[in-house]
């Protein structure tokens, strides 16, 4: 006698419906985290519905916009990363050198401005540089990089368009590690540690653990840009790639 078992199909819909109610509820919480922060911003109830609606019945899952807004900020961390890690741009002491605004030719600020925003004026481009905190004018005709870190704190546009990118990111990674297999070297690395603190003792740990951040980040990019730049890489197709650390507080 031969028994029916159902398909491998048949089994995974089963096993999909009755995840469903717990599907529900967590999408649900999902959406409604979204909705809180998104009326911190100044959208009430009726408009968010509207657009919740507009973006289900949109199913692309672009974030266009977000990357229009975060457009000059990207070209000038790419300026910043290539002034940081490539040794024409380098003093004696291996540091980012003190570069000239003047289009002199050779390794100057000027060139950077010319490679990364063709279309705008030396003068536009270390105006941004300086309200982004990135770069300072030493004299009349030279700059230093200050940091090559781009801040949006205080500047809710550039904030949300970020906050789009990084959940866009987080749920890319998550979506990867829930296909595959328990072994861990096969997931893409997700860590988060996370105790009960004071407010004191919450001061204290991003006091302490900004500067390991800040290296963890440099060595990454550090390590990303020259694998880009090697030889055997620069025919192969890319696709933008790396990490992002924030300390968070619920």
């Amino acid at each position: 006698m031969v028994k029916a078992t159902g398909s491998k199909t048949g089994r995974r819909k089963q096993r999909g419906a009755d995840h469903q109610p717990l599907r529900d509820k967590l999408a649900r919480e999902l959406i409604g985290v979204c909705m809180a922060t998104l009326k911190t911003y100044g959208l009430n109830d009726q408009r968010l519905a509207k657009l919740a609606a507009e973006a289900a019945a949109a199913s692309s899952g672009n974030i266009d916009c977000a990357t229009e807004v975060l457009a000059e900020a990207q070209r000038l961390a790419d300026t910043t990363n290539k002034w940081v890690e490539d040794p024409a741009y380098r003093d004696v002491t291996g540091r980012p050198a003190v570069l000239s605004v003047r289009d002199a030719g050779g390794c100057s600020f000027a060139a950077l401005a010319r490679e990364f925003f063709p279309e705008w004026a030396v003068a536009d481009v270390v105006t941004l540089g300086c309200k982004a905190n990135v770069l300072e004018r030493v004299g009349s005709d030279k700059v230093a990089l200050l940091n090559s870190t781009v801040l949006f704190i205080g500047n809710s546009m550039p904030m949300l368009a970020y906050s789009i990118r990084t959940v866009q990111r987080f749920l890319c990674t998550a979506e990867f590690n829930r296909r595959v297999d328990s072994a861990v070297p096969e997931g893409w690395p997700d860590r988060t540690s996370f105790v009960k603190v004071s407010d004191d003792d919450f001061r204290e740990f991003v006091r302490v653990f900004r500067p390991q951040i800040s290296g963890l980040i440099e060595m990454s990019n550090r390590w990303l840009f020259q694998r880009s730049r090697l030889a055997k890489n620069r025919r192969k197709k890319k696709r933008v790639a790396g990490i992002q650390v924030f300390v968070f507080r619920e």
